[in-house]
């Protein structure tokens, strides 16, 4: 019996005479439909098509491989059905000249046919990544060495902007950054040219009319009208029965405030006005009234939504309004220049590189593309296209183009595809398949939004151009759908994901799956679960612990949980092969979750793209191609004498050291030296083979290839031998035997030799080119995985993991000095050498606003591929602290606004107020649970431990001593439980395990002037970092005279300018530290109500600075672990603190770079506990406040 098609399904396999877009769901058996749809196209002799007139393009060469097969399969069966259909015979034998083929094969093919229209010598290679990272490297080397013979001033500005104090490395980066970003373009010259800065300065007028302004004004308007629903949400409130009425008359003014806001924003000269309104923002203080009616749960809500309220508008005036809007054209004329000469150093690197190619007759497969793309159109002066001969050739050739993965498509594609097919003459013969939201390809330069244009504009009735969708999910239970449903109905916008998450984009069950039995009011085996590991007071790695809940739980579904037999259809008990565990990026977490699993039983195996460099055999054999190429190099001569090969010990290597009296030789002579010295003939004639292997294989590599020389280094030292043996052996010698491999690689490129070989292999390490370790595992094999989430894609697997999901977000691509993007353009921050100076300017804060946007609507889309893996139970974990877990379940909403979801560090951040707003509970494992599980494994294994003393002792046989031994080597300390115990400590060292986020890069550079150092003084002077900047605003505010009053009444940046200076002049402040305060941010603090307080308090005599204190706690209060009966003495520096009439307030200054006061709150809550802690001890007073200011959010967060 044949497939039973959906209506949805059936519709697009028979559509005919139009362009079909195709939106298919997770699991909707979008390949089904594909393969389903070639076959009857080819099969009904009415339609006179052959299998070799249809294009089908696939994205990589596994799905092509699969697609053909599935397509000859099916042909197959059908030819079986109906043996007297001639016509359905003839594609049986066309199907092996049929184009279903990735678009790079099908560009290269178009090019070897039509090699002559472009010039291009027809015994071209393709070059693989190795060799074009050599090749770019090369001409960069050149291009940078004649620019600098040049001395071209423009040339000599732009690498002091961007690579000053010699780094050339950073300007390098840049320059092969922006070619290759620019290569996604179908014209990439014409790109750069269009985004290169003019010379003169841009009037205000034409701004206006640029990209990026436009965007800001929408991402503006988005703000306000997010602070304008708080302002509301706090006023509706107030006003409830139980709600904090005394602040009703606050929220009311901020509701005003911001209404009139969204008007300037939709008025007339709105950028300006704006600014001024921002500039000169205040808020009315909220009521101390108390009254016991009042809900102290609305009470604080009202709270916390003014704080955020606050928060908006502050990030819009350091953003986007730090400046008058008349000056921003200047803006962009101080970083023109640079820009420019940059841009001008890309198109030069474009056509050396292209020379050296056609010089070498190789191509890449950015070149296949644009040189398909050249055969194919013809590009007018006025920006049109119009098509070749051979387009329109192809056009006539192919009935029909289907393409796979459109969701994944780039512009230059689009251009190719689109240049074959009929449209422009009438005839719409395109079927498109893809799913934006699993469009997870952004770092490779893939293009969304063409697939959400016609998404958006194809007809879903009739026409030339439809849309179907495929909403059923036949991958997963009905448990899982109703979940993801329910997460993404709430944190999927158009905005962000590229597509709103409503009933069109849903998903709905249609996958049958067998029931098992259990009683009525059982717990649904299958219901989706959200573990999150809570983190205590201990140094536990957070890791650790999500792996250990994790293993808890596998433990738990093997063996029990009923899954589908895919081969019988039948129930059975899970397995461990059935378990995957995806995680964002493996990098730094598929290690501690491998050994955690393993201390646990449980076999794992980690899949990933990255490793293979990191393997010690691989890197042994390097080492030793290194050495033969330079001896002189000590750490890979290390590496070679320390490993198997040839067995120096480490005391053995430290004597090579000691032995040389003038501490300057290298390794290399080290060895030489002890080689002829007679004290240790051990080591002696260990040096001395050394040194005959590898005058040996000196000999070898003047006539050998390099594979050849690798397979006779394993070979006769025995080392090939010598790792299978080691555990995982099998491993390490697929390992080796790729880099043979890979060698034989190297041997078809342009380039031979050793030394090329090395640079080669580091290219590829360099640039992130691995191939990961080689796979010995069987795909049958009975084990967990652990996987990426890109590599899951397209895969299935019974029971999910999706884990790591407190993971900080990655942004650093938003932090760049100079930001790209394609339809916004290049932004660089204003960088003056002879000034030292260094300021943002707003485009490039909107470029940075624009990709953290587009960076979020990714990770949407990475966190719905991961969930619909799922066939039948999905579970979520994360790992996280109460107080955090509390606040974000609070933040609970039916829809979260997609400014809302800007705001989030994490798919944490996310998922939980989703989760909880979807009514599902949220199972919380306490870190001691976990550990309490970790020690009684610890205590079966003193009782085993016990259990072969007795042995030992009672053997026949043996020894006392032997017993005796076994007793000392396997004894624990009785006193372990007081090792971390210390007499003495600081609250810094306390909270250190909260400082991990700490050097987080800020989501957008400061808009004031930084110190900035030219190259040539560069390595006597160093940029301030964040320690320092740090000191030098504690330093300020210990000494600056809070009672005296400034000019105006008000402190502006000039009088906090002069209050530096003075502090300076007068000795009492470095030069330094005056250097690192940014006078605009100490005037908006001291334009607080915060300071505002100290000055009262100074007057009154209330206030003191930086208070030291010494506080005694038991140490129990550290860790459960530790006696109660010791006392641990902390130590620390109270910034600042005051009293008032009723209570104590401790203030502490910070200036890390967060983005959001709840960061500083998970970070600094422990640190000010002790301090209200040690006050409260000192004085005997409460201490009614603890605040924080911070530096980088201009506002005070109150710790509660």
């Amino acid at each position: 019996m044949g497939t039973r098609f959906t209506e949805s399904q059936q519709r697009a396999i028979d559509l005919r005479g139009c362009n079909i877009l195709v939106s298919a769901a997770a699991g909707s058996g979008k390949t089904a439909v594909l393969v389903e749809r070639i076959v009857r196209l080819v099969s009904d002799p009415a339609n006179d098509t052959d299998i070799d007139r249809i294009l089908v393009v696939t994205f990589t060469n596994a799905a092509a491989a699969q697609m053909r097969e599935r397509v000859l399969a099916a042909l197959t069966q059908k030819a079986e059905q109906e043996p007297d259909n001639v016509h359905l015979l003839r594609q049986l034998t066309l199907i092996h000249n049929a184009k279903i083929t990735t678009i790079d094969s099908f560009c290269l093919n178009l090019i070897r046919n039509h090699f002559n229209e472009i010039g291009l010598d027809p015994d071209f290679r393709t070059a693989d990544d190795g060799e074009r990272r050599l090749l770019e490297q090369d001409v960069l080397a050149q291009l940078l060495e004649d620019s600098f013979a040049r001395k071209d001033p423009a040339f000599l500005h732009c690498v002091e902007c961007f690579a000053p104090g010699g780094r050339e490395s950073r300007l390098e980066g840049l320059i092969l950054q922006l070619y290759q970003f620019s290569m996604s373009y179908p014209w990439p010259e014409e790109w750069l040219l269009s985004h290169r800065p003019k010379e003169e300065a841009p009037a205000w007028e034409s701004l206006e009319g640029e990209a990026w302004f436009g965007w800001m004004k929408r991402a503006v308007r988005a703000k306000l009208q997010e602070s304008s629903l708080c302002a509301q949400e706090n006023l509706r409130l107030c006003g409830e029965p139980d709600g904090p009425y005394p602040y009703a008359q606050a929220a009311g003014a901020d509701a005003e405030l911001t209404e009139r806001l969204l008007e300037l924003a939709d008025g007339p000269d709105w950028c300006r006005k704006l600014w001024e309104a921002l500039s000169n923002l205040s808020f009315a203080r909220l009521s101390a009234k108390k009254d016991p009616s009042v809900s102290a749960e609305k009470k604080e809500a009202v709270k916390r939504g003014r704080e955020r309220m606050k928060g908006l508008l502050a990030g819009l005036r350091e953003k986007f309004f730090y400046a008058d809007p008349r000056f921003w054209p200047g803006q962009q004329q101080d970083c023109a220049a640079a820009v420019r000469a940059l841009v001008d150093l890309v198109l030069e690197f474009m056509k050396r590189l292209e020379e050296k190619k056609r010089e070498k007759n190789l191509l890449d497969f950015s070149d296949m593309e644009h040189l398909a793309l050249k055969i194919l159109q013809n590009r007018r002066e006025d920006g049109t296209v119009e098509p070749t001969r051979t387009a329109l050739e192809y056009r006539e050739q192919y009935r029909e183009i289907l393409i796979d993965e459109y969701q994944d498509s780039n512009l230059v594609q689009e251009y190719l595809l689109q240049s074959i097919s009929g449209e422009d003459d009438g005839r719409f013969d395109r079927f498109m398949v893809g799913d934006v939201k699993q469009s997870i390809y952004k770092f490779r330069l893939a293009r969304p939004e063409i697939f959400m244009e016609k998404f958006s504009s194809y007809r879903k009735d009739d026409g030339p151009c439809i849309r179907v969708d495929l909403k059923q999910n036949f991958r997963s239970r009905k448990e899982v759908t109703d979940c993801v449903n329910d997460v993404f109905f709430r944190v999927m916008h158009r905005e962000l994901g590229g597509v709103e998450y409503d009933r069109e984009a849903a998903l709905y069950p249609g996958a049958s799956f067998p029931e098992p039995e259990g009683g009525e009011g059982e717990a649904d085996p299958y219901a989706p679960e959200f573990l999150v590991a809570l983190e205590g007071e201990g140094k536990e790695d957070p890791k650790r612990l999500e792996a250990r809940m994790i293993a808890a739980k596998i433990h738990q579904l093997v063996g029990r949980l009923p899954v589908r037999d895919e081969e019988t259809g039948l129930l059975r008990p899970a397995r461990y092969r059935d378990v995957v565990i995806l995680l964002r990026s493996p990098s730094g977490w598929d290690e501690p979750f491998r050994k955690a699993l393993e201390e646990e039983g449980i076999p794992v195996y980690v899949t990933s793209k990255t490793g293979y460099f990191a393997a010690g055999e691989v890197q042994t054999a390097l080492n030793f191609l290194r050495v033969l190429n330079n001896p002189l190099q000590d750490i890979p001569l290390f590496g070679v004498i320390h490993s198997p090969v040839c067995k120096f010990s480490d005391a053995q290597i430290a004597l090579l050291r000691a032995g040389d009296e003038t501490g300057k030789r290298s390794l290399y002579d080290c060895m030489k030296l002890a080689a002829q010295k007679e004290e240790d003939l051990e080591l002696a004639g260990k040096c001395r083979e050394f040194f005959a292997l590898l005058e040996r294989f000196r000999e070898y590599a003047v006539y050998l290839p390099i594979h050849s020389l690798i397979q006779r280094f394993l070979e006769e030292t025995g080392y090939l031998y010598e790792v299978s043996a080691l555990p995982a052996g099998n491993q390490r010698k697929l390992n080796l035997e790729m880099l043979l491999a890979r060698a034989e690689s190297f041997e078809k490129t342009s380039y031979s030799g050793l030394f090329h070989f090395i640079r080669y292999m580091e290219q590829m390490e360099k640039y992130n080119i691995d191939f990961g370790e080689a796979g010995a595992l069987d795909e049958n094999a009975d084990i967990v995985r652990i996987m990426s989430i890109h590599k899951s894609k397209g895969l299935e697997f019974p029971v999910c993991f999706v884990a790591g999901l407190s993971k900080r977000f990655n942004r650093q691509d938003s932090v760049q000095p100079v930001l790209l993007d394609l339809d916004l353009g290049i932004a660089a921050d204003r960088i003056d050498p002879a000034a030292r100076t260094k300021r943002a300017a707003v485009k490039k804060n909107v470029l940075a606003a624009k990709l953290v946007e587009d960076s979020l609507g990714e990770e949407l889309r990475v966190l719905y591929v991961a969930m619909t893996r799922a066939e039948e139970k999905l579970i979520l974990t994360a790992c996280s602290r109460e107080e955090k877990l509390d606040a974000l379940a609070a933040e609970a909403s039916p829809k979260m606004t997609a400014a809302r979801i800007l705001e989030a560090g994490s798919y944490f951040d996310l998922l939980l107020p989703a989760w909880t707003a979807s009514g599902r509970e949220i199972l919380r494992e306490k870190q001691e649970d976990l550990l309490r599980e970790e020690l009684g494994r610890g205590a079966a294994g003193q009782n085993g431990l016990q259990r072969l003393l007795q042995e030992s002792a009672s053997a026949p046989g043996n020894a006392p001593e032997e017993t005796e031994l076994l007793q000392r080597v396997y004894s624990r300390y009785p006193h372990e439980n007081l090792e971390g115990l210390f007499v003495k400590t600081t609250v810094s060292e306390l909270k250190k395990e909260g400082m991990q986020e700490e050097g987080a890069a800020e989501l957008f550079p400061e808009p004031e002037v930084v110190p900035y150092v030219p190259g040539f003084i560069r390595k006597e002077e160093k940029k301030p970092g964040g320690a320092l900047r740090g000191s030098a605003y504690h330093r300020v505010l210990e000494l600056f005279p809070f009672g005296e009053k400034p000019r105006a009444g008000l402190w502006s940046e000039a009088d906090a300018e002069e209050k530096i200076r003075t502090l300076r002049e007068s000795g009492l402040l470095s030069e330094e530290y005056a250097d690192a305060v940014n006078p605009r941010k100490l005037a908006l603090f001291l334009q607080s109500d915060l300071a505002e307080r100290m000055r009262r308090a100074q007057e009154a005599g209330r206030l003191k600075r930086e208070q030291p204190f010494v506080l005694g706690i038991p140490a129990s209060e550290l860790s459960e672990t530790l006696p109660a009966e010791e006392t641990v003495l902390i130590q620390g520096i109270i910034d600042a603190c005051f009293e008032e009439e009723d209570g104590l307030v401790v203030v502490d200054y910070k200036t890390d770079a967060v983005s959001e006061g709840a960061e500083l709150l998970r970070r600094y809550r422990v640190q000010l506990s002790y301090y209200a802690r040690a006050l409260e001890q000192i004085t005997g007073k409460r201490v009614k406040e603890q605040l924080i200011y911070s530096f980088a959010l201009q506002r005070t967060v109150s710790v509660p």
